[in-house]
């Protein structure tokens, strides 16, 4: 796989150890660029509005503001390494959409595979319209549409509305039949009535996924467990 530019990244903690630490295991990988290193959220977050950033190690444990609280306060924040001594904040930080959660003393060989995990975020999508290509019937006639281009799918009666870009088209089907034409590794559905492309999840919260452009839509309790599972 191959990145276009080096993934601009900023360092998050309150201990000077912890950034010399990530410095360290960040010295020789060129697809990361270490852009800015803070010592608490409000700054940082000042930092994030003004200037391009990619990728975060934040640390959960801070003096006033704390890491998850910091990410429950943004809209869309960057993607997300979380740093910390203790493991037991695991569970909560899955609601934010972090990409890897590194318990402290952090290990070269474990930073590495979580830096894998965000690469993949940006890996270039291949696409072969062949074999991609999906086809739903609206309104009589036979449309053919890329799955890449899928936000999600809600249930509407006897009809889905497959929501695309912003927009979305009304086509006779059903989601359970449409979901058989997905790939179960890009898409997961969160409730009988919605289906969603996994890559367009920003953040889980209570009963709720935040996917990009502002949209919420809700968790049933069935699909819960399965979807915190996938976005480890």
């Amino acid at each position: 796989m191959t990145l276009r530019k080096p993934l601009n990244c900023i360092i998050i903690d309150d201990e000077d150890g912890a950034h010399l630490v990530i410095e360290h295991h960040l010295k020789g990988l060129e697809c990361l660029k270490l852009c800015g290193n803070f010592f608490g959220a409000k700054e940082a977050m000042d930092y994030i509005y003004k200037n391009p950033v990619d990728l975060i190690f934040l640390d959960i444990n801070m003096p006033g503001i704390s890491g998850l609280e910091m990410l429950a306060a943004m809209t869309r924040p960057p993607l997300v390494i979380l740093t910390t001594a203790y493991c037991e904040f695991a569970l909560e930080s899955y609601e934010y959409q972090v990409v890897d959660y590194l318990v402290k003393p952090i290990g070269v060989s474990r930073f590495l595979a979580a830096i894998d995990k965000v690469i993949a975020r940006f890996q270039p999508k291949e696409i072969n319209a062949d074999e991609e290509l999906i086809t739903l019937k609206v309104e009589g006639e036979y449309l053919r549409i890329n799955p890449q281009d899928i936000d999600y799918i809600q249930s509407w009666g006897n009809y889905v509305k497959v929501f695309t870009k912003g927009h979305f088209v009304l086509a006779s089907t059903s989601t359970c039949e449409l979901e058989k034409k997905l790939d179960p590794s890009k898409f997961i559905r969160i409730h009988k009535s919605y289906i969603v492309a996994l890559n367009h999840i920003q953040k889980i919260k209570g009963s709720h996924v935040y996917l990009l452009d502002e949209i919420i839509l809700p968790i049933s309790n069935t699909h819960r467990k399965q979807l915190l599972e996938r976005l480890k």
